[in-house]
């Protein structure tokens, strides 16, 4: 008599899965809207370029509230994201003008404030941000 296989379970993405599916969704949604780089104009935003950084220290906390605000992000050419890392100031300048004097303060605190995010929080940041870029 043959020996039935067992049916493994299809094992779960990890947190850390999830986050990078949430952050290619979101990056694409970007991308998508800016369509130029938000720095210096010229370049086609082929990267979404971020304001305030994430620390290793967060990340191993769990993470913090200002991971998935596309308050934070841009779309940045490839001149300004890599060679020009970043272009902190002119991204400054931008955030301002595009959104409101006092959110770089805003972005700030929320940087310093710690979150945890749960599995079904990214899952639902990923679906939120695919069907943006759908939608641009």
């Amino acid at each position: 008599m043959k020996k039935l296989k067992k049916l493994k379970k299809p094992r779960k993405i990890s947190i850390k899965g999830l986050k990078l599916k949430a952050w290619g969704a979101m990056s694409r949604y970007i991308r998508t809207r800016d369509k130029r780089c938000v720095t210096c104009g010229s370049g086609i935003a082929e990267h979404c370029g971020h304001y305030l950084r994430n620390g290793e220290r967060n990340a191993q906390l769990g993470g913090n509230a200002l991971w998935f605000d596309e308050r934070n992000f841009g779309g940045q050419c490839a001149a300004c994201n890599l060679y020009r890392n970043g272009e902190p100031t002119k991204f400054a300048i931008f955030l301002e003008y595009k959104h409101r004097h006092g959110i770089l303060q805003e972005l700030s605190d929320l940087r310093n404030k710690p979150k945890k995010w749960t599995r079904e929080e990214i899952i639902e940041v990923e679906k939120k941000f695919n069907e943006r870029a759908h939608n641009v």
